[in-house]
């Protein structure tokens, strides 16, 4: 064999095992039995025996039935040991929620990254999962169900419901906090009517929570209601109960918010600025006027003289105008029959 073929062969060989490599590996966690509103961990590796001068490129995912919070670029250093070889590189997080009792299949998924030393992007896929979810115990179907580790609810009352008044206005707010839940998958809170109070809900706030650092930790739900009083008297805000499942002790809860009362009195008049009767009370002077009817009546025609007066000018000219009329105008002239017997009556008419 030429000896330059087998050096260009021993070349290439050396050269295809110096290649970077790209591993990807895919686990559920806590496992494949979850309950509904559950958030499942999808852990995605994405290790190589070089490194990454840049993160991976993950494929969108969406099961039917269940809510699927993608990684955002969110990721851990791991490192692991692979055939006694080193790897390591990035894990990324998908979070699922189930929605509802099923069987849910999880495709296999496309990662690509570039390792360093590596003369293209590379490709790896996943292996293809699945994973059950059962309604937890003490729920029954159609009814919601929170999943979390740890649940806190607060809630506040602005303004302070001492003093109120019929037209005043109370806000409740309810804030409610869930460890490794997402905030899209915490239930409306039933805040209910009640009468005598107009309310008006405003648009809930929902978001996630994590730790400072990028890491999400769980989700948030803020509800208001603004209620409007409408008539006097003693009202409630009637307590609120949330059931929700615990994840870490593996059984329902109960999670409470107290009840609201307070009362609210009438509004008073509004007083004016100043008041024309008191001022004469403080002056000692009386605080009405009587005029016998001979000064109303001698009152009047004097306000008429006065107008007349102020208007003399008018007056005078439209005097003027008609005189001038009456003089200008022609001559009326006379109008008679003819007589029956001209011959008797001729001298009559001209």
């Amino acid at each position: 064999m030429n000896r330059g073929l087998i050096a260009l062969m021993l070349f290439s060989g050396l050269s295809w095992a110096d290649a970077p490599q790209l591993r990807v590996q895919a686990r559920l966690v806590p496992g494949e039995d979850v309950v509904v509103g559950e958030t499942l961990k999808l852990q995605v590796d994405v290790l190589t025996d070089s490194w990454f001068t840049h993160g991976a490129t993950l494929p969108e995912l969406s099961l039917n039935g269940a809510d699927v919070l993608a990684p955002n670029g969110e990721a851990s250093h791991v490192s692991q040991s692979l055939q006694g070889k080193t790897f390591s590189g990035l894990r990324y997080t998908y979070r699922i929620t189930p929605q509802r009792a099923q069987h849910v299949s999880i495709p296999a998924l496309t990662v690509s990254a570039t390792p360093a030393q590596a003369e293209h992007e590379l490709s790896a896929h996943t292996a293809p999962l699945q994973f059950s979810a059962r309604l937890p115990d003490g729920f029954e179907p159609g009814e919601p169900v929170l999943v979390a580790s740890a649940l806190r609810v607060q809630q506040t009352v602005t303004p302070s419901p001492d003093r109120l008044q019929v037209g005043d206005s109370v806000t409740r707010t309810v804030t409610l906090q869930a460890d490794d839940t997402p905030g899209l998958s915490l239930p409306p809170l039933p805040f209910a009517t009640v009468e005598g109070l107009s309310a008006y809900r405003k648009t809930p706030q929902v978001s996630n929570l994590d730790d400072g650092r990028g890491s999400f930790t769980g989700g948030q739900r803020v509800d208001s209601v603004t209620y409007r009083i409408t008539r006097a008297g003693d009202f409630e805000l009637p307590a609120m109960r949330v059931k929700w499942w615990d994840s870490t002790q593996r059984r329902p809860e109960i999670a409470r918010v107290p009840a609201v009362g307070f009362k609210a009195v009438a509004a008073p008049r509004a007083a004016p600025v100043f008041s024309l009767t008191e001022d004469l009370k403080q002056l000692e002077l009386p605080t009405r006027l009587r005029l016998p009817l001979w000064a109303m009546s001698i009152s009047a025609l004097l306000l008429i003289a006065l107008a007349v007066y102020a208007s003399r000018r008018v007056w005078l000219t439209i005097f003027g105008r008609a005189r001038h009329w009456l003089r200008a105008r022609p001559p009326r002239k006379t109008y008679a029959l003819r007589p029956l017997n001209p011959g008797h009556d001729k001298d009559a008419f001209p």
